[in-house]
């Protein structure tokens, strides 16, 4: 399989982690004595620990025509239920998908998690080229609920776990605004398959596209980390300096130093929400996109530096380049500025193209929004049913 240069595909990640297990490297973990009235937490610290109980170890399998294939990643608790033992988890579709998976979908044959504290499953790679995985005694199975090869993005459930009744973990805290440059950030997940751990950098860019040039072409918007990251990160979480999920570790480059890249959480939940909402339902299987039937352009674009908050951000025009379909249909026009929406009663003004166009991923089946334009004749406001 071809390396990508921004894709560490799961299955590509094990074998530098068998390095280590070849050569004999071991150590020993002795249980401190702790006195909590002398600990001082910083926030940071404070940050990393309640993000690392979100965060769980993946391990995937599946049958190739070759034979057995491996591999490692990360998942974000996203849904919780304590007393059922039940958990949601948010990965990459890349961690669990494989074309050449005979299963399915292409979807691994086998998924178990880890969460943190309880870590045990080992991946050794014999000298006959041959690789034996070990299980923890307290890995848990996972089932894949349905994802976005589009999105790369993929949900995966536990259910009736003793070990997540009775343990600490939580739900991943989402943020409620989206990262901006220079924020903070904590990658927590599962590295080269060595279980959970953490890094930490700064937001170097919070909106770009980036292409996966081995993973079928696929094009997603990420926000641009420097914290380090590794094969094996994959689908874990980026959290900002209060432990809140702002992204989804996707990627990385190969010959760059710390340049890694995270799906922002909005963006994500919003696909997960939508994969749920389907399956719930029983409605529609996988994900729905309402095709309203603009494609809109971006012009105008500027920063615009807010001096209360110290913060600059990005603004452009979005305008419809063409129309069809139910847009058409309702009268929207090429060349019209769209500046928000209304949807369940929540207004939502659009400040970059990316918000309008992740907006489209909240509608559901048999519901309307009211959409408002600009244009030369004055301001225009459209109802659209889903």
């Amino acid at each position: 399989m071809k390396k990508s240069k921004y894709l560490w595909l799961v299955c590509a990640i094990l074998p530098c982690a068998f390095i280590m297990t070849a050569c004999g490297v071991k150590s020993t973990y002795i249980s401190p004595t702790v006195n909590l009235n002398e600990i001082t937490v910083s926030n940071i610290e404070a940050a990393t620990n309640k993000a690392a109980m979100s965060v769980v170890s993946l391990y995937v399998e599946g049958r190739t025509f070759q034979g057995s294939v491996y591999g490692a990643g990360s998942g974000v608790i996203y849904k919780l239920d304590k007393e059922a033992g039940d958990a949601y988890i948010i990965t990459n579709y890349h961690v669990v998908y494989d074309e050449d998976f005979r299963s399915t979908g292409h979807i691994a044959s086998k998924i178990t998690a880890e969460i943190y504290g309880s870590e045990g499953t080992s991946v050794v790679s014999e000298y006959d080229g041959s690789v034996t995985i070990t299980y923890g005694e307290q890995a848990i199975d996972c089932q894949y609920v349905g994802g976005s090869l589009k999105y790369d993005l993929a949900l995966l459930k536990i259910s009736g776990s003793d070990l997540i009744k009775k343990s600490d973990v939580r739900a991943a805290e989402i943020a409620s605004e989206p990262a901006h440059l220079g924020q903070t950030v904590i990658a927590v997940g599962n590295p080269l398959g060595y279980h959970i751990s953490a890094t930490k950098g700064i937001v170097s860019l919070e909106s770009e596209y980036i292409r996966y040039s081995d993973f079928h072409d696929v094009t997603v918007r990420s926000m641009r980390i420097d914290a380090p990251i590794n094969g094996g990160n994959s689908g874990g979480g980026a959290f900002d300096e209060k432990g809140r999920l702002i992204g989804i570790v996707n990627a990385g480059i190969d010959d760059a130093e710390n340049v890694g890249s995270a799906i922002p959480a909005k963006l994500a939940t919003n696909v997960i929400d939508n994969i749920m909402y389907g399956i719930q339902s029983g409605r529609y299987s996988g994900l729905k996109e309402f095709d309203l039937g603009i494609m809109p352009t971006s012009q105008n674009s500027i920063a615009v530096f807010e001096e209360e908050l110290g913060l600059s951000f990005i603004k452009e025009d979005i305008i419809a380049f063409s129309v069809s379909g139910k847009a058409a249909e309702v009268g929207i026009k090429s060349g019209d500025k769209i500046v928000s929406a209304i949807y369940n009663g929540n207004a939502t003004e659009f400040s970059r193209v990316f918000e309008f166009e992740e907006f489209l991923l909240t509608l559901r089946p048999g519901t309307s929004f009211t959409l408002k334009v600009v244009r030369q004749s004055g301001i225009k406001e459209f109802v659209i049913n889903v």
